[in-house]
């Protein structure tokens, strides 16, 4: 088995010297953040609709029986709503009809123990710029929101905007990491020093936003520790690991 589990037990938590990211409640957690789709048609990609001036024609995928759109939140939130906002360009609103909407604590993709759970679904009939709210009772700490499009023909799934409302939540007990040698956090949020790579991880547990992080324990510096919310931001140098988030 590679890679290393934290058990959170007790809290230690040393010299921290910089920390850059706050989040606030009922802000809109989602904007900024990665997303992907099922396949892009033309240039019409997932993150258009986090960005409130694609609005109008949104993220658009190919045709499929089973087209999705996805945002990885970088961190573990309780969620409070998620409203889909439908396209206003030509008809393109009717392609997110019988859309449905659920929350997750992993990527479905890579884990085979994930929680989901399901939020609502989009009506039959839907008008151009509507609105629809849905309110999620996960149980779990949400890291994904995932909008599947089912459909026994091909349809595209068209989304004007996503507005994913929350407040940060603790990870759940266990985080597990996989080590990747000679790579190094290139945007860390917070850096700081600790005695091993495992107190290090016990501190990127306790950030909701913490998806990795890197440990050195060969640097001429107290900063050996340094924790990023960012998907691939690592650089190459041979004095560092990096740990990302991982599934076992």
């Amino acid at each position: 088995m590679t890679g290393f589990h934290v058990l959170i037990c007790v809290v230690v938590y040393t010299s921290v010297t910089r920390l850059h990211n706050t989040y606030v409640h009922s802000e809109n957690i989602s904007n900024g953040k990665d997303a992907k789709q099922s396949s892009n048609y033309e240039n019409y990609y997932a993150a258009q609709a986090l960005d409130r001036s694609y609005a109008s024609s949104g993220s658009v995928t190919e045709r499929s029986m089973m087209s999705w759109w996805e945002v990885d939140l970088r961190g573990y939130f309780t969620i409070s709503s998620i409203t889909l906002t439908a396209a206003t360009l030509r008809t393109r609103y009717l392609e997110m009809r019988n859309a449905f909407v659920e929350v997750m604590d992993k990527d479905v993709s890579l884990c085979s123990d994930v929680q989901s759970e399901w939020c609502g679904n989009v009506s039959s009939t839907v008008t151009a710029g509507e609105e629809f709210t849905f309110t999620c009772n996960a149980t779990f700490p949400v890291r994904y929101v995932r909008v599947t499009r089912p459909s026994t023909t091909n349809v595209h799934l068209v989304i004007g905007h996503v507005d994913v409302q929350g407040e940060g939540a603790k990870k759940p007990y266990r985080s597990y990491y996989k080590p990747l040698k000679n790579k190094k956090v290139s945007q860390p949020f917070l850096t700081t020093s600790t005695m091993t790579a495992g107190n290090c991880g016990i501190i990127c547990h306790q950030y909701h936003s913490c998806t990795a992080f890197s440990y050195s324990a060969t640097i001429p510096t107290d900063e050996n520790c340094l924790l990023t919310d960012k998907v691939m931001s690592s650089s190459d140098d041979n004095s560092w690991t990096t740990y990302p988030i991982s599934c076992l």
